[in-house]
């Protein structure tokens, strides 16, 4: 069981100072009414009665009294270890709020977070080791304190000789930032090309092995290089480079319609692939029939947004627009 106490100020469950307007504490058994009862029998163990028998409280010195005790050695340790720092010019501070501390580091240096490494080299094993947070128990004494404030300076005196705490200088940063942009770029690319030899290879393993297939996908891209592309792009004939487009598909996909590769172990790898484009054309032919069965309506609608002119194009120049 444990308890969060604080400030009358610090702990309030609504905080007009914080952009999402709450903060509160919680947990797995918070407000579970046996803790809140177990809870309040034990302090008021320690603050009243006692035992029962002899009326007197059970601590020799309050609770109160001891992290109030706490706080200010905490207080001493963190004036104490920034002096020492500030001392041997040390670009690290530390600070705290009652018993838990933080460092915070005077340079913009890129290996800060190595610090906490440094600290682990001494023997000091912080609580939150990435973070560099840590906390102190009212059982430390000062020879303790003495000890920490020593290992926490010599950390940060091999890390300085080391040249981690060096700041980056402009043209080291940019070099840095183009780097990392660099094999950002390259590790996606490689993802995405990795991706589209896996769908490849499902795909043909699946789809495209029987001789038929390969047979109709090899003619039915000559045809399209050769007859369908040029008369819509060069030739300006879109009926008839879309007429061409259309048989070259019909033999394309009539190889999937009566030799599909019937194996399920391997279909099953094929779960998912080209679901985006297979739910927009369903998506894009399910509009078009809401476009024709509504065709009256939509003309009379769009003569007042789009002039007559376009509305009138031939057959020709409606399909080369949509081409």
């Amino acid at each position: 069981l444990s308890v969060v106490a604080g400030r009358e100020g610090f702990l309030n469950s609504y905080d007009k100072k914080y952009l999402l307007q709450v903060n509160k504490t919680v947990g797995t058994f918070s407000a579970w009414h046996g803790g809140i009862v177990a809870s309040n029998v034990f302090l008021e163990t320690l603050e009243g009665d006692g035992d029962g028998r002899t009326g007197k409280p059970i601590l020799e010195i309050s609770a109160k009294q001891q992290l109030s005790s706490l706080v200010q050695t905490c207080d001493a340790f963190s004036a104490s270890l920034n002096k020492s720092f500030e001392d041997a010019e040390l670009p690290v501070r530390i600070r705290n709020f009652s018993n838990t501390f933080s460092v915070d580091f005077l340079n913009k240096s890129l290996y800060n977070s190595r610090y906490p490494q440094y600290l682990l080299a001494e023997g000091i094993f912080l609580g939150n080791y990435s973070t560099g947070k840590f906390n102190l128990n009212a059982d430390i004494t000062q020879s303790d304190l003495d000890l920490l404030e020593k290992k926490f300076v010599t950390a940060a005196t091999k890390m300085q000789r080391d040249g981690f705490f060096e700041p980056m200088q402009p043209p080291a940063k940019r070099k840095f930032y183009l780097t990392l942009i660099a094999r950002l770029v390259k590790n996606y690319v490689k993802l995405y090309y990795d991706q589209i030899m896996l769908d490849k290879h499902v795909d043909i393993q699946v789809s495209h092995n029987h001789p038929v297939n390969k047979f109709g996908h090899f003619w039915s891209s000559v045809g399209m290089i050769l007859f369908a592309y040029p008369l819509i792009l060069w030739k300006c004939q879109p009926l008839k480079g879309c007429a061409w487009f259309f048989m070259t598909h019909v033999m394309r996909q009539s190889g999937h319609f009566f030799y599909e590769h019937q194996d399920r172990d391997i279909e099953k790898l094929k779960f998912g692939h080209k679901d985006a484009s297979k739910k927009e054309a369903v998506a894009f032919l399910s509009l078009a029939g809401v476009v024709y069965k509504y065709r009256e309506e939509i003309y009379n609608l769009a003569t007042h947004y789009i002039s007559s002119t376009f509305l009138e194009l031939s057959l020709d120049q409606y399909v080369s627009v949509i081409a």
